[in-house]
Formats: C-alpha cells, sequence, structure tokens
C-alpha cells in the first residue's frame, strides 16, 4: 500500500512540474504582426545601470521602444537630428536592474487612434547593426541576474534573456585607492595620500559589504611595496579591474593639493555628457555629513563640488610630445577626451577610451578601451592636504567622508519599496 501511495505521489509530482514548466518556464511568447520596414540601431551600450541606444526613425507618429514578454513595457524616445535614442546622457535611459526573468524582445512602436478612438498600433522590429552582436549585463547581487542582448531571427528583432547568475566573480562595485606602493600621490609635509586613500577605502568597503553589496578594490592593503606601482592597464591593470568583474559603478577616492594654499574643499570629478543627478548629491551628502566646503576651483567645474575635466589643447599637445619623446605612438586624445583615465578608461567607448594596443609590449593597453559596456565612475577628490582646514578635517573626520559616499551609492543600489 505505502508503495502504492510512493508511485502516485512520484506520479502526481511529475504530472504538476510538467504542467508548471510548459504553462510558465517554456510559455511561448505570441508573435506581433511587423511591419516589413525595420529600424536600424547603429549604437548600443551600457554605462552603470542603463542602456542607451541610437536607431533610425520610421515615417510614422507617437513612437516609443516597447519591451515585450506577451505585455508590454514602454520607454520614452528622444527624437534627434539623426533618428532616435533613450537619452541624450550616457548613464540614462533603460534601467536593467528591475527586469524580471524571463525573455523579451524589443520593438520601436506607433500609436494612433481609430475612427472608434481605439488604440491601434504598428510594430517595427529592430536590426542590430553595431559591431556589438551580443552584449552581456550582470546585475547587482541582491537581484542576481544576467542579461543577455543580442538578436533573435524567429521575432525578427532584439532578444534579452533574463537568467539567474551563476557566476560567483561579479562584482557591483569597484573602489580605487588612490596611488599606492611608491606612487604616493599628492604630500604636504609628512602627509601624502596614500595615508588615507586606503584606509578610507576599506572602510567604504566594510560599509557596502554590510549592506550586501560586492566590493571590490582596486588593489589591496599591502599589496604593493615601497618599490612598486599598481599597472593601470593589462590583465588586472588598475582600469581594466572594473570590466574584469562587470562593475556597475566605480569609486576612485583621491586628496589634492595646490600652489596655494587658500585653494580649499571637495571634487568630486565625473565624465561628461551624463545625468549629474547623482555627482550632485554625492558631493553635496560629503560636504554634509563632513561640514567641508565645495572647493573654490573654478576650472573644469559644472555644478557646485562637481566637475568634469576634458584635453584642453594644450594638454593634447603635451600628449603628443610626451610620446614622441618615447619614440612611440601617440594616442587618439581631442579635447573632448576625458582627462582622469580612471575615469576614461573605465568606460569604454562611452567616456572616449583610447589606451589600444598600438604601443605594446612597452606599455600594455586597455582591452576593453572599445567596450561598449562601463562603470559610472567618479573619483572623489575629498580635500586638500595643502589646506591647513582640509587637512585637519580629513585627518579628524575621515569616517564622516566614508559615510556619506556609502550612503549615496546605497540610495542608488538598494531595492525600491
Amino acid at each position: 500500500m505505502k508503495k502504492l501511495l510512493l508511485v502516485l505521489l512520484i506520479l502526481f509530482l511529475s504530472f504538476g512540474g510538467y504542467i508548471l514548466y510548459t504553462n510558465y518556464f517554456n510559455k511561448e511568447i505570441p508573435k506581433l504582426d511587423l511591419e516589413e520596414e525595420m529600424v536600424n540601431v547603429d549604437s548600443l551600450t551600457i554605462y552603470g545601470t542603463h542602456l542607451n541606444m541610437h536607431g533610425n526613425l520610421v515615417n510614422d507618429d507617437n513612437l516609443d521602444l516597447v519591451l515585450y514578454n506577451g505585455e508590454f513595457k514602454n520607454y520614452k524616445i528622444n527624437t534627434v537630428s539623426d533618428g532616435f535614442n533613450l537619452s541624450d546622457y550616457i548613464n540614462d535611459g533603460m534601467y536593467l536592474e528591475t527586469i524580471p526573468v524571463g525573455t523579451y524582445y524589443l520593438y520601436l512602436r506607433s500609436s494612433h487612434k481609430n475612427d472608434n478612438d481605439k488604440d491601434v498600433y504598428k510594430y517595427y522590429g529592430l536590426k542590430n547593426t553595431t559591431d556589438y552582436k551580443e552584449t552581456t549585463y550582470y546585475t547587482f547581487s541582491y537581484n542576481g541576474n544576467k542579461i543577455v542582448i543580442d538578436s533573435d531571427e524567429e521575432y525578427n528583432t532584439i532578444k534579452f534573456a533574463v537568467t539567474e547568475n551563476n557566476d560567483n566573480d561579479i562584482y557591483d562595485v569597484v573602489i580605487d585607492p588612490g596611488h599606492g606602493g611608491m606612487d604616493g600621490g599628492a604630500c604636504r609635509g609628512s602627509n601624502c595620500e596614500t595615508d588615507f586613500t586606503m584606509k578610507a577605502a576599506l572602510s567604504l568597503k566594510e560599509k557596502l559589504e554590510a549592506h550586501g553589496v560586492k566590493v571590490k578594490l582596486t588593489h589591496e592593503e599591502g599589496q604593493l611595496s615601497k618599490n612598486e606601482v599598481l599597472p593601470d592597464y593589462g590583465v588586472h591593470g588598475r582600469a581594466v579591474i572594473n570590466h574584469e568583474v562587470h562593475a556597475k559603478y566605480l569609486i576612485s577616492i583621491h586628496l589634492n593639493s595646490n600652489g596655494s594654499s587658500s585653494v580649499h574643499g571637495l571634487e568630486v570629478y565625473a565624465p561628461v555628457n551624463i545625468d549629474y543627478t547623482f555627482s550632485k548629491k554625492l558631493a553635496a551628502n560629503i560636504k554634509k555629513e563632513a561640514n567641508t566646503d565645495y572647493s573654490n576651483n573654478k576650472v573644469s567645474r559644472v555644478y557646485d563640488g562637481v566637475y568634469s575635466r576634458t584635453f584642453t589643447e594644450a594638454d593634447v599637445k603635451s600628449s603628443l610630445d610626451e610620446y614622441a619623446a618615447k619614440k612611440m605612438e601617440a594616442y587618439d586624445v581631442t579635447t573632448k577626451s576625458n582627462y582622469y583615465y580612471m575615469i576614461r578608461e573605465t568606460g569604454g567607448i562611452m567616456t572616449g577610451a583610447y589606451v589600444d594596443s598600438r604601443n605594446e609590449p612597452k606599455i600594455m593597453g586597455n582591452p576593453y578601451y572599445n567596450s561598449n559596456i562601463g562603470s559610472e565612475a567618479y573619483l572623489c577628490e575629498l580635500g586638500y592636504l595643502t589646506n591647513a582646514t582640509d587637512l585637519e578635517n580629513i585627518n579628524n573626520n575621515l569616517d564622516k567622508y566614508v559615510t556619506a559616499i556609502a550612503n549615496t551609492f546605497l540610495s542608488v543600489y538598494m531595492p525600491k519599496a
């Protein structure tokens, strides 16, 4: 009797599992009737947590993008002179963190009213004409998903396959303790940047990990001797690690210096062409929590405490002259290039990374200089070692600076209620 009950239980569970699989996990998504005309997508990028794209427009009205899996989620598009995009900013567009596990198809959709005042839709497939035929994004740890974006011939458009991520070597944020080893950074008397940057980075790591954030440092405490310098590029290079671990954000911690002791205050550096909401919040939170001031430095300032520095014509000439003196080929630097390499090279094509392999093996290149995925990077100059007030505040209140950075990051990391 017990054996019979066991067999019946197994049959019931097997049948239930089959029903569950066929109705939920293997559910076929109804196909849409598509227009013959297709939309060419010539740019598809992911910076931080957002996907952006550029494509041509069709001659139709009320256009938006829809992510379709039997149901629709729509995204507004911007009409630009040569087509459309999802945003004019590299760190804005389609937020990828909230897409549940499943298979989705992306279409351009038009809508208009018929004679009965009902909505009528047309759908256009998207053809990926970029050099990036497959793009993979890993979500924050608490979501734990992997999103593969490629093309699908059956549904004739771009496909999003969202599955659970089983790779343990994926991180949420990379923290870069500025300088290290034989490079002490800026110094004033007996105080150097490296006396503070590693301490701040370790504290920030601890605070974030307490909330489940996966954190990777560009280098560990004691990793570099006084005779060593961490390579910037090549495998595990300082500006490469974030790509290797698929980090969504990068925070580089520094202290500043100036020939004039009157220059003081906080400076948060961000890439150009971004939505500055996060950087403004980061600067404001540090200012308030650490009871410091925004910098009085006006060069490259875009908002109080927020800066975006690009190469000047003098910087471009200096770079060209430097490589000519070394008898090496100069990189493709322009006045639109982000100046700080921890911002520029960690963002791939979105931030204008340019350190390719042309000068290897003398100088290792950035294997991800032409990546269409990058970390949203910020370089925090907490204050000036050459200003007595800044130095005293950093010495006495470093934890408050770190707390402000941690809380700002957690405001974009933690799940929304």
